[in-house]
């Protein structure tokens, strides 16, 4: 076990293999171990401090919200608190937002595994920890379904989900990302993670726009899992970015006019999704839409982030 949050953020930011789901738990450990190194500091040293991890954290996966609504829940954690309890005040939100997140995450399961029955086809891409976990769910209630996945390249992670669905009794066909479309017409469901959610649109693997529009020409019921933690507000949505990835993990060009494009991520409408799980439930997009508006957002990291990104287009 690493005992460096510095270590441990580097590990998350190399990471090319896991969901945001997964992630996040690494980026809550790395609270904490900033947290028990940063015990010792005068409350004038605070800012600095925290201004300092927040960089790291969010810098490691710019793509996954909850990297993001973690910062901000440490944030207002001691927004406007005297300076003298800061630590415990930071210690404080850091629990709160570990233990909230985890009770959120498992709410969701129960309500995604409630939409998969038996005899379907459930179409799902990439591989979302979420989806995962929510069709082992499903399996255990009882259910006897079929799978068809992708292969999720450039890196593959879709085939590591058809594998784990697999081994656990679940019949798996897999695909290609190009063919999965076509595969919609025959599917009963689609269920796709998201690695951000925001008022208008959700950030998922690249290919999740052609899946979606494919699934309302078929009136397929297409789904997106995401609790509360994968949710930005309108001031933090813009600093979200997609980073571009190594060029190799596609092709070696060897010629000066060939380029590698290279991204993980893209936006799709929420209005293309028929609902959304969250921990109270399937939420419409409208509903989501207004929820997601009325997020409070640290001030204090509203100025920092601010700041880095002046600094990056300097």
């Amino acid at each position: 076990m690493l005992h460096d949050w510095r270590q441990l953020l580097r590990q998350v930011k190399a990471d090319h293999h896991e969901g945001a789901t997964a992630l996040l738990r690494r980026g809550i450990e790395a609270a904490r171990l900033f947290l028990l190194e940063s015990r010792a500091l005068p409350p004038s040293r605070v800012a600095s401090a925290l201004a300092q991890f927040t960089v790291r954290l969010t810098e490691s996966q710019p793509s996954m919200a909850p990297f993001m609504t973690l910062a901000n829940a440490l944030w207002l954690g001691v927004e406007g608190r005297p300076g003298d309890s800061w630590w415990n005040d930071l210690h404080d939100a850091l629990v709160r937002y570990a233990d909230r997140t985890d009770r959120n995450l498992q709410r969701t399961l129960r309500h995604t595994a409630g939409l998969v029955r038996s005899e379907v086809l459930v179409l799902t891409h990439s591989h979302s920890t979420a989806v995962r976990m929510a069709l082992l769910q499903a399996l255990a209630a009882g259910r006897h379904f079929e799978v068809v996945c992708s292969e999720s390249r450039p890196m593959g992670e879709g085939m590591a989900l058809a594998r784990h669905l697999a081994r656990a009794g679940i019949s798996v066909h897999l695909t290609t990302d190009a063919a999965l479309p076509g595969w919609v017409e025959r599917a009963h469901l689609v269920l796709l993670g998201a690695d951000a959610v925001f008022v208008g649109r959700i950030a998922n693997k690249v290919g999740t726009q052609a899946i979606l529009h494919a699934a309302r020409r078929g009136r397929v019921p297409a789904y997106a899992l995401a609790d509360s933690s994968k949710w930005l507000p309108e001031s933090l949505a813009g600093f979200w970015r997609v980073r571009e990835e190594a060029p190799g993990e596609i092709a070696h060009p060897r010629h000066v006019n060939l380029h590698v494009d290279n991204r993980y991520f893209e936006l799709a409408p929420l209005a293309l999704l028929t609902g959304l799980a969250w921990e109270e439930g399937i939420g419409r997009p409208a509903e989501i839409r207004r929820r997601i508006a009325g997020l409070a957002v640290s001030r204090g990291l509203m100025r920092l982030l601010r700041r880095r990104k002046k600094s990056r287009e300097a």
